[in-house]
């Protein structure tokens, strides 16, 4: 008469012992640790045999594609409207033209907008048509300033009266 295939946890961690044996041999004794276990297999009459089966001891670590990160570019305004700039103050540092180089301001190979002269920074729209929504970036002598400030004060609340009468 034989034993079912059953199967106990070996003590060396990560084999499994999956037995077939008559009651009579060494391993009949595993019959009583493992009585409520599932049967595994059919009997095969008085033959031992065993087979070890290999587990996974240690849970698989996964890789990931995130981990890096690039150090910060400090992108912007510098030098914000009105502010008093000396020649080669930066005033806007970008990526491509988002603000062009006006009166009096040049412009660098990494597309970074700084003062000729010294005085005041100024934001006009751009006048082409076929950029809409573009800024152009002026440095203005101290000297011209204040009829600057005037007349751009003048072109706002001319602007936002007319927003006004819009929406009314």
């Amino acid at each position: 008469r034989g034993v079912a295939l059953r199967a106990r946890k070996d003590m060396f961690g990560g084999l499994r012992s999956l037995g077939r044996c008559a009651s009579n041999s060494p391993l009949g004794a595993l019959q009583s640790l493992t009585n409520g276990l599932p049967e595994l297999g059919q009997t095969l009459g008085p033959a031992c045999s065993s087979i070890f089966v290999r587990t996974a001891t240690k849970k698989q670590g996964g890789s990931s594609n995130n981990g890096r990160d690039s150090k910060p570019k400090f992108l912007g305004i510098k030098k914000y409207s009105g502010e008093y700039v000396i020649p080669g103050n930066i005033i806007a540092r970008q990526r491509g033209t988002k603000w062009h180089c006006g009166v009096n301001c040049g412009i660098g190979v990494d597309h970074t907008v700084y003062s000729l002269i010294s005085g005041r920074v100024h934001f006009t729209d751009a006048k082409n048509p076929h950029k809409p929504g573009k800024k152009v970036i002026n440095v203005v002598p101290h000297e011209q300033w204040p009829d600057i400030l005037a007349a751009a004060q003048a072109r706002n609340s001319a602007k936002r009266a007319k927003q006004r009468v819009a929406h009314a």
